[in-house]
């Protein structure tokens, strides 16, 4: 069995027991509150998710226009977006699980540590990041210079 299969599989029964545990709690707070808990529960994370992409959408393209004004247009600018867009979807998704989860990536702590673990994923695991410039050559601009036979660094 190859790994993406198993990624796969892996994937899929994770969202389905996601999914089962959703509903489980769902009908146990419709036992102990009554039917109208998770009716209105969902309604109201459906709004709620609606309200969040709407105001992460308008927050995210005025972010992005005021840093490409100013040149400070980079990956970080647009992870504040991505993570309330995340947030709303997580709303408008039924169940309880995922609307406690919606409401850790909207408040501003645990935002801060999502953000500094999306930001720099290579120097998260450890690797060295070095910044620096491409520069093209191209042969034709070179100065003519001796072949060297003996060297192996030729042209």
């Amino acid at each position: 069995m190859s790994y993406r299969f198993q990624v796969i599989r892996t994937i899929f029964f994770v969202l389905f027991a996601l999914g089962l545990l959703e509903l489980f709690l769902l009908v146990k707070t419709g036992q102990w509150f009554g039917a109208w808990f998770p009716i209105l529960a969902v309604l109201l994370g459906f709004v709620a998710g609606g309200l969040t992409i709407r105001h992460t959408g308008v927050k995210s393209l005025s972010e992005l226009r005021q840093a490409a004004q100013t040149g400070e247009l980079g990956p970080e600018t647009a992870i504040g977006g991505i993570l309330g867009f995340l947030a709303g979807i997580l709303f408008i998704l039924p169940g309880l699980l995922s609307d406690v989860a919606a409401i850790f990536l909207l408040l501003p702590f645990t935002r801060q540590i999502v953000e500094r673990r999306m930001s720099r994923p290579g120097a998260r695991r450890g690797a060295v990041v070095i910044e620096g410039e491409v520069v093209e050559i191209h042969e034709d601009r070179l100065p003519p210079q001796e072949k060297n036979e003996d060297s192996p660094w030729s042209r």
